[in-house]
Protein backbone atom coordinates (compact mmCIF):
# COMPACT_ATOMS: atom_id res chain seq x y z
CA UNK A 1 0.00 0.00 0.00
CA UNK A 2 1.55 3.30 -0.78
CA UNK A 3 1.10 5.88 1.43
CA UNK A 4 0.93 9.57 1.13
CA UNK A 5 1.84 12.62 3.11
CA UNK A 6 0.88 15.42 4.84
CA UNK A 7 -1.27 17.53 2.42
CA UNK A 8 -0.90 15.60 -0.98
CA UNK A 9 -4.43 13.96 -2.27
CA UNK A 10 -4.59 10.99 -5.14
CA UNK A 11 -6.30 13.23 -7.87
CA UNK A 12 -9.65 12.16 -8.99
CA UNK A 13 -9.63 11.39 -13.17
CA UNK A 14 -12.81 13.82 -13.47
CA UNK A 15 -10.44 16.59 -12.79
CA UNK A 16 -8.68 16.19 -15.68
CA UNK A 17 -11.61 15.24 -17.69
CA UNK A 18 -13.01 18.59 -17.65
CA UNK A 19 -10.33 20.79 -18.50
CA UNK A 20 -9.69 18.60 -21.41
CA UNK A 21 -13.08 18.57 -22.61
CA UNK A 22 -12.96 22.43 -21.75
CA UNK A 23 -9.53 22.52 -24.16
CA UNK A 24 -11.01 20.48 -27.12
CA UNK A 25 -13.89 22.45 -27.47
CA UNK A 26 -12.00 25.65 -27.57
CA UNK A 27 -9.68 24.04 -30.42
CA UNK A 28 -12.35 22.86 -32.22
CA UNK A 29 -14.49 26.28 -31.74
CA UNK A 30 -11.50 27.96 -33.10
CA UNK A 31 -10.88 25.49 -35.91
CA UNK A 32 -14.17 26.47 -36.86
CA UNK A 33 -13.94 30.10 -37.17
CA UNK A 34 -11.03 29.97 -38.91
CA UNK A 35 -12.68 27.51 -41.70
CA UNK A 36 -15.49 30.04 -41.68
CA UNK A 37 -13.01 32.63 -42.77
CA UNK A 38 -11.54 30.76 -44.81
CA UNK A 39 -14.58 30.26 -46.78
CA UNK A 40 -15.10 33.87 -47.28
CA UNK A 41 -11.67 34.79 -48.54
CA UNK A 42 -11.46 35.46 -52.30
CA UNK A 43 -8.56 34.33 -54.27
CA UNK A 44 -7.48 37.43 -54.87
CA UNK A 45 -7.50 38.31 -50.76
CA UNK A 46 -5.69 34.94 -49.96
CA UNK A 47 -3.26 36.04 -52.82
CA UNK A 48 -2.44 39.47 -51.03
CA UNK A 49 -2.50 37.45 -47.40
CA UNK A 50 0.38 35.13 -48.68
CA UNK A 51 2.26 38.11 -50.55
CA UNK A 52 1.82 39.81 -47.40
CA UNK A 53 3.46 36.86 -44.81
CA UNK A 54 6.16 36.58 -47.75
CA UNK A 55 7.30 40.25 -47.82
CA UNK A 56 7.26 39.73 -43.31
CA UNK A 57 9.32 37.00 -43.33
CA UNK A 58 11.49 38.36 -46.12
CA UNK A 59 11.95 42.10 -44.24
CA UNK A 60 12.42 39.67 -40.91
CA UNK A 61 15.34 38.14 -42.67
CA UNK A 62 16.94 41.25 -43.91
CA UNK A 63 16.81 42.67 -40.65
CA UNK A 64 18.63 39.46 -39.17
CA UNK A 65 21.02 40.32 -41.99
CA UNK A 66 21.29 44.40 -41.10
CA UNK A 67 19.78 44.74 -44.51
CA UNK A 68 16.78 47.07 -45.02
CA UNK A 69 14.06 46.07 -47.61
CA UNK A 70 13.31 43.95 -50.88
CA UNK A 71 15.20 46.45 -52.98
CA UNK A 72 18.21 45.82 -50.78
CA UNK A 73 17.93 42.15 -51.52
CA UNK A 74 17.50 42.96 -55.26
CA UNK A 75 20.72 45.36 -55.25
CA UNK A 76 22.82 42.11 -53.98
CA UNK A 77 21.68 39.76 -55.99
CA UNK A 78 22.31 41.58 -59.29
CA UNK A 79 25.61 43.65 -58.19
CA UNK A 80 29.42 43.20 -58.82
CA UNK A 81 31.36 40.74 -56.93
CA UNK A 82 32.56 41.50 -53.50
CA UNK A 83 35.74 42.52 -53.89
CA UNK A 84 38.20 42.37 -49.69
CA UNK A 85 40.78 45.06 -49.35
CA UNK A 86 42.85 45.95 -46.96
CA UNK A 87 45.68 48.61 -45.97
CA UNK A 88 49.28 47.39 -45.89
CA UNK A 89 50.50 47.92 -42.52
CA UNK A 90 52.92 50.76 -41.71
CA UNK A 91 54.51 48.78 -38.70
CA UNK A 92 55.81 45.46 -37.44
CA UNK A 93 54.07 43.45 -34.59
CA UNK A 94 56.79 45.03 -32.29
CA UNK A 95 56.13 48.12 -33.22
CA UNK A 96 59.50 49.05 -35.30
CA UNK A 97 58.42 50.82 -38.75
CA UNK A 98 57.68 49.20 -41.87
CA UNK A 99 58.36 50.56 -45.34
CA UNK A 100 56.71 49.36 -47.94
CA UNK A 101 60.05 48.72 -49.78
CA UNK A 102 60.06 45.27 -47.25
CA UNK A 103 56.91 44.00 -47.80
CA UNK A 104 56.92 41.23 -50.34
CA UNK A 105 53.01 40.44 -50.67
CA UNK A 106 50.18 39.30 -48.54
CA UNK A 107 48.52 35.76 -48.06
CA UNK A 108 45.15 35.71 -47.97
CA UNK A 109 43.29 33.20 -45.80
CA UNK A 110 39.63 31.64 -46.11
CA UNK A 111 37.15 29.03 -45.52
CA UNK A 112 33.65 28.34 -45.87
CA UNK A 113 32.68 29.09 -42.02
CA UNK A 114 31.82 25.41 -41.04
CA UNK A 115 34.95 24.52 -42.25
CA UNK A 116 38.39 24.17 -39.64
CA UNK A 117 40.59 24.75 -42.23
CA UNK A 118 42.28 27.75 -44.45
CA UNK A 119 43.09 27.68 -47.76
CA UNK A 120 45.66 30.44 -48.85
CA UNK A 121 45.54 32.64 -51.81
CA UNK A 122 49.38 34.09 -52.43
CA UNK A 123 49.34 37.80 -53.49
CA UNK A 124 52.99 37.90 -54.57
CA UNK A 125 52.64 41.54 -55.25
CA UNK A 126 52.91 44.49 -52.30
CA UNK A 127 51.40 46.83 -54.25
CA UNK A 128 47.91 44.58 -54.93
CA UNK A 129 45.41 45.77 -51.42
CA UNK A 130 42.46 44.21 -53.20
CA UNK A 131 41.00 40.76 -54.04
CA UNK A 132 37.69 40.46 -56.24
CA UNK A 133 35.34 36.97 -54.86
CA UNK A 134 33.83 36.63 -58.20
CA UNK A 135 35.29 32.88 -59.18
CA UNK A 136 34.33 31.84 -55.42
CA UNK A 137 31.48 29.50 -54.94
CA UNK A 138 28.12 30.25 -52.97
CA UNK A 139 28.91 30.09 -49.80
CA UNK A 140 29.25 31.74 -46.12
CA UNK A 141 32.72 32.36 -46.12
CA UNK A 142 35.47 34.14 -43.55
CA UNK A 143 38.76 35.71 -44.96
CA UNK A 144 41.89 36.71 -42.88
CA UNK A 145 44.83 38.38 -44.28
CA UNK A 146 48.36 37.90 -43.58
CA UNK A 147 51.96 40.46 -44.17
CA UNK A 148 54.91 38.73 -45.58
CA UNK A 149 58.24 40.69 -45.68
CA UNK A 150 61.16 40.30 -48.16
CA UNK A 151 62.89 38.36 -45.72
CA UNK A 152 59.48 35.60 -45.85
CA UNK A 153 59.00 36.59 -42.17
CA UNK A 154 54.86 36.47 -42.17
CA UNK A 155 52.46 38.31 -40.01
CA UNK A 156 49.58 36.90 -37.64
CA UNK A 157 46.60 36.96 -39.39
CA UNK A 158 44.26 40.06 -38.94
CA UNK A 159 41.10 39.97 -36.89
CA UNK A 160 38.79 37.74 -39.89
CA UNK A 161 35.71 39.09 -41.86
CA UNK A 162 33.10 37.62 -43.23
CA UNK A 163 31.04 37.61 -46.26
CA UNK A 164 28.01 35.66 -47.27
CA UNK A 165 28.47 34.91 -51.81
CA UNK A 166 25.17 34.09 -53.33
Amino acid sequence: MTSLSAGHRKPCPTEYVLPALVLSLAVFLGGCQEDDRAARTTASQASELAENRIDLATNSLLDTFGQTGPETLQRAVSSEPKTLSWNPPLTREDGSALSPGQIAGFRIYYRLRHQDSYSIIPINDPSVTSFTLGDFSAGAYEFAITTVDVNGLESQRSDPVTADLI
